[in-house]
């Protein structure tokens, strides 16, 4: 188990970006939906449909040099 490491191609490097993308983003659209009243969630909740094509769009052409099969 200690020799086991994570892997660190560019492929699976971005895929761990996906969690906190999200949240982050969901955060700013609470925060607009506070400033800006006419911009609430329901509105502005197709963003983050966005944002993970966007990050699974960077993962496949991501290279997968290197990478860990465990």
């Amino acid at each position: 188990m200690a020799d086991e490491t994570k892997c660190q191609c560019q492929r699976c490097t971005v895929r761990s970006l996906m969690g906190p993308a999200i949240l982050i983003t969901i955060g700013v659209l609470f925060l607009i939906g506070q400033f800006y009243g006419e911009f609430g969630f329901g509105r502005t909740w197709p963003v983050i449909l966005l944002v993970i094509g966007a990050i699974k769009l960077i993962e496949s052409t991501s290279s997968g040099e290197g990478h860990n099969k465990q």
